[in-house]
């Protein structure tokens, strides 16, 4: 019986085979399609023109600057003659803008820790002509610091501070005698850095700058601008960079706060600020002599920061180059393309003055990849 039952099993063994044979097929099948596919694509990708009109560009001297060209870009030679690079055109405002620290001569009320000193003080020694002494920001005046000076080489060594000015001042008195020597190596308080002083082989030291600043940790109607800055009274304060509006409230707003605000926003500018100077300055973001539109709209910010009254336009260069010994050429920025060569196709960024060949030849190793693809 069961030999019997096997035989007759005999098609359905012979139709399982065929089941198999038909599954390897159409599994073979489908594995061609795509690679075919892969064989298509290649085909064509050999016959463009990005393949058969590829271009290599070569430089003379890369470190003058560097070429790259499209396909299709009219084959040869050409010499290009850096003579100025394209840099940004900037705003630099009117320097000491901060308040005075003191309004007058008198330094007797008002702690180190509560006047602008930027960086403010810090507690610690200092040396004056080889005494040390010991100062608390957040208790001592100025006054205190100068009387123990005194103390310390008694009627020896002066500490003044000038109203007009804005600077301190420490003499050896009597004139005469050895230069005055300040700091020393184990000095741990920035007092006489901070007070911009520093020795110069004479009787006299004076702070190298007014030291009243502007404190940029500080809200904007604290941070001791010698105009105050006004936001029209609501906090709705506003005034445009280049046509673009920035807003800012003068309570809650950090000078720091709406510098980032200037520098995120869409008037293409960077605002910095240097406290020796005490001045703000607007740079560009972008190169070539292109101008800075300011225009203070509700309160008076851009003027209280001196960047229109008294600011100084410095307007940038434009990029300019010759090409095979024609007329002068320029650029905004130190890319340069068809719309200012007029060699279309053909890119060039600049690095730095000096001559230079882009050689632009048919790209044989292009065509040579795309054939063994």
């Amino acid at each position: 019986v069961d030999k019997m039952a096997a035989v007759e099993r005999t098609p359905q063994r012979r139709l399982r085979a065929e089941q198999s044979t038909l599954q390897n097929r159409n599994t073979a099948f489908g594995s061609i399609k795509p690679q075919l596919n892969v064989l298509k694509n290649r085909v064509a990708a050999l016959s463009s023109n990005e393949v058969l009109q590829a271009r290599k560009a070569t430089v003379s001297d890369s470190t003058v600057l560097t070429a790259n060209a499209a396909p299709g870009t009219a084959a040869g030679t050409y010499e290009s003659n850096i003579t100025q690079l394209a840099t940004a055109s900037r705003t630099v405002g009117a320097s000491g803008i901060g308040a005075n620290l003191y309004p007058s001569n008198n330094v007797s009320s008002g702690t180190l820790a509560s006047k602008g000193f930027n960086p403010p003080t810090t507690a610690g020694t200092l040396t004056v002509d080889g005494a040390q002494i010991t100062i608390d920001p957040a208790v001592d005046t100025l006054q205190d610091v100068f009387d123990r000076i005194d103390a310390a080489a008694p009627g020896n060594i002066q500490g003044t501070y000038s109203g007009a000015t804005d600077t301190i001042t420490l003499r050896r008195l009597g004139g005469g005698g050895a230069p005055l020597v300040i700091g020393s190596a184990t000095d741990t308080s920035n007092f006489l850095s901070v007070a911009r002083l520093s020795n110069n082989g004479t009787n006299q030291i004076d702070s190298s700058t007014s030291l009243g600043s502007i404190t940029p940790t500080a809200t904007l109607n604290a941070a001791n601008f010698q105009t105050a800055i006004s936001d029209g009274g609501a906090g709705a304060g506003e005034f445009t960079i280049n046509g673009v509006s920035i807003s800012f409230n003068a309570g809650a707003d950090s000078v720091q706060n709406l510098m980032a605000r200037i520098n995120a926003s869409a008037a293409g500018v960077n605002i910095s600020y240097d406290r020796i100077t005490d001045q703000f300055t607007l740079t560009n973001k972008v190169t070539g002599n292109l101008g800075v539109s300011l225009q203070d709209v509700t309160g008076n910010f851009l003027a209280a920061a001196g960047l229109t009254t008294g600011a100084t336009f410095q307007a940038g260069n434009d990029l300019l180059y010759t090409v095979n010994g024609g007329s002068t050429l320029s650029s905004h920025s130190n890319t340069v393309t068809s719309d200012s060569s007029g060699i279309d196709g053909l890119a060039v960024a600049v690095l730095k003055t000096g001559v230079s060949t882009v050689t632009l030849a048919s790209d044989s190793s292009t065509i040579k990849g795309a054939i063994k693809s």
